[in-house]
């Protein structure tokens, strides 16, 4: 079993973990790896596996109590729930190793900010991968001759956005042609110690992506950037202050199409400046799950 999953099992109620558990030993090898668990509270349990979402475990529903949610979070941040308050109110926790927790409940709010969640109803567990050898054509083509081109990586939801990137970040900064990378994980869910143990990546984690790029090409003299979902004004506004530094932007963002991903404002200024040499759509191939890349240059629209 996939040492990612077992990690997170320990924290499951029990009989939650002993249906995934019997999922798993049922799964050919190359379909096991489970990329969502999530508990909702008396509705099913579900898992993410091979592009499919799971509700039946040998023919049955697993069931979670409200009781059961708060003590799966409560165990997953070690009795200590009020540390997370802060992204809380943002609707997540991320944890040591790369785990992002997507937490829904109650929201308590005053002049339309949230305050704080009572009354949990669901947990959405994503489970980072160690996954190497998935960016070689993505690195083949963004570096030339020395050079790291600017690109974005677009897809909806669920596809693999950050598994790609953190393989990307870990490629680059490692081996005997090392670049200077500043990675910016605003949400901890890029960092994997097995992936950048021999890595000089400069990671600011938890950071704002606005303040992160900010910092980075300011004092880092990083060679390449590389940071998650970006679309904020904030960020773009960051981001066309470091092009002015010439440091390359590897980024990702929510989006199903080229069209798409250009119609937004601030991605159109980022565009229409032109920080980004590629957009980069992905998708999974077959049930091995390779990557496929839909590279766009957007050169080709200046001549």
């Amino acid at each position: 079993m996939e040492q990612e999953i077992k990690k997170i099992l320990m924290y499951l109620p029990r009989h939650t973990a002993e249906k995934i558990s019997a999922l798993l030993a049922s799964e050919p090898s190359s379909t096991r790896y489970i990329t969502e668990i999530r508990l909702h509270c008396r509705r099913p349990t579900s898992v993410s596996m091979g592009g499919r979402n799971i509700l039946l475990f040998s023919g049955e529903t697993d069931i979670c109590t409200y009781e059961e949610i708060a003590s799966t979070l409560a165990k997953l941040t070690e009795d200590s729930v009020h540390t997370y308050s802060e992204t809380l109110k943002e609707g997540f926790i991320s944890l040591e190793g790369g785990y992002r927790v997507g937490v829904c409940g109650s929201a308590n709010t005053a002049d339309e900010r949230i305050k704080g969640l009572y009354d949990l109803t669901s947990l959405c567990i994503r489970i980072p991968r160690a996954v190497t050898g998935v960016d070689g054509a993505f690195i083949s083509k963004i570096c030339r001759q020395n050079i790291i081109d600017s690109a974005l990586i677009f897809s909806p939801p669920g596809v693999g956005k950050t598994t790609l990137v953190r393989a990307v970040a870990a490629s680059l900064s490692s081996g005997t042609s090392a670049r200077r990378v500043s990675v910016i994980d605003t949400r901890r869910e890029i960092y994997i110690y097995d992936m950048f143990k021999n890595s000089i990546a400069d990671f600011l984690s938890g950071y704002p992506r606005a303040a992160g790029i900010e910092i980075a090409t300011r004092t880092l003299a990083p060679e390449a950037v590389i940071c998650d979902e970006i679309g904020g004004a904030d960020e773009a506004r960051a981001i066309l202050s470091a092009q002015n530094t010439g440091v390359p932007l590897i980024a990702t963002a929510h989006g199903d199409s080229a069209a798409d991903i250009a119609r937004r404002p601030n991605i159109k200024a980022l565009l229409d400046a032109g920080v980004f040499r590629y957009l980069v759509g992905i998708r999974r191939g077959g049930r091995d799950g390779k990557f496929e890349f839909d590279f766009t240059d957007t050169r080709d629209n200046e001549r």
